[in-house]
């Protein structure tokens, strides 16, 4: 007889009925209600990224952009912000000089960057320039006193007439009374008297004609009279070429270099000084009373020296840093009044 097989009794799984509302999307089961939270989820999703691109921009564009450094200079950082809050007052002061406004823009940048090496220069010497010595300093140029009920009124008066934050305008005084000290430094250093050059010049416009008026000096003629007929400079051609005492480093630089180190009767040139050609002889070097509008051109001059050599050695040691870009630029624009 054969032999039954035994099986289980165990319910086979039967297979689930769905809903005629469900559906396959990539394989997966939905229906109409996951579909609407999905759609919300999806939404929220989009809301939200929005607003964080919203977000971003905002910060971007009150925070993050203002704030950034364009400029860095020893340690010393100097915003965005900061540029286009000089950046007004600047175009304005420059505005009849006939430079375009994108050379001003890098023009600004460079000043940024004398004023940063000054401070700090100034700095270094123990040159006090806190909150209460930039107060006292804005208060001189308000002309009151800075503890004046007066101070007050004036101070804003001038930060809205210059659409210009308290921060922003108390780093640009403190960047003025350091050149100030530094200036009066060297006018002290500079003293009341020193030796002074008196030349005698010829000035042409061309290199031949200098070299051709040489020629006949050397040959005997009368370097004065020549002047009276051929100079360039008339102030000086009535004087027969001769130019009032200046300190060397007061004459032009082309002019000063050749006149280093000679002597009373040495006759020099041709030299180039912005587009024009001298011949010149010394007349005399002698010590002699600095006036006042020398005192200052020296004190300047020598401050500039300072600051050149001081940012050279900044350079080489890898201490500046300029990242202004024209996006930049164009935000800073923006922000002209």
């Amino acid at each position: 007889m054969a032999r039954r097989e035994r099986t289980t009794a165990l319910p086979r799984p039967r297979p689930r009925k769905r809903a005629a509302s469900e559906r396959r999307v990539f394989g997966i089961f939905t229906n109409d209600r996951l579909q609407r939270f999905g759609i919300i989820g999806g939404a929220i999703a989009l809301l939200l990224v929005i607003a964080g691109v919203l977000a971003y921009r905002v910060y971007d564009e009150r925070i993050g952009r203002p704030g950034s450094a364009v400029l860095t200079v020893n340690g010393q950082e100097f915003s965005l912000s900061y540029y286009a809050d000089r950046l007004g007052p600047f175009l304005r002061a420059n505005a009849g000089s006939g430079v375009s406004p994108t050379i001003l823009e890098e023009q600004l940048l460079n000043k940024m960057e004398s004023e940063a090496v000054a401070l700090d220069l100034a700095r270094e010497k123990g040159i006090a320039l806190g909150r209460d010595d930039v107060e006292a300093f804005i208060a001189s140029q308000l002309g009151v006193d800075r503890k004046a009920p007066s101070f007050d009124t004036l101070y804003r008066n001038q930060l809205r007439t210059l659409a210009m934050s308290d921060s922003n305008y108390r780093r640009l005084k403190q960047a003025e009374l350091a050149n100030a000290k530094l200036l009066e430094e060297q006018v002290t250093a500079a003293g009341e008297t020193g030796e002074q050059i008196t030349l005698r010049t010829i000035i042409v416009a061309t290199e031949d004609d200098a070299n051709q008026l040489k020629a006949r000096v050397l040959a005997g003629e009368d370097l004065g009279t020549l002047a009276q007929t051929n100079s360039l400079d008339i102030e000086a051609r009535q004087k027969d070429g001769l130019m009032p005492p200046e300190p060397i480093e007061l004459l032009p630089e082309n002019v000063g270099k050749a006149a280093e180190g000679k002597n009373p009767g040495d006759f020099l040139g041709p030299v180039e000084v912005q587009g024009n050609w001298w011949i010149f002889r010394i007349d005399k070097r002698e010590p002699t009373a600095f006036s006042q509008a020398q005192k200052d051109q020296l004190s300047a001059t020598r401050l500039t020296s300072l600051v050149d050599e001081r940012r050279d050695e900044l350079r080489l040691a890898g201490k500046i840093e300029r990242s202004l870009s024209a996006s930049d630029v164009k935000w800073a624009e923006g922000r002209v009044s």
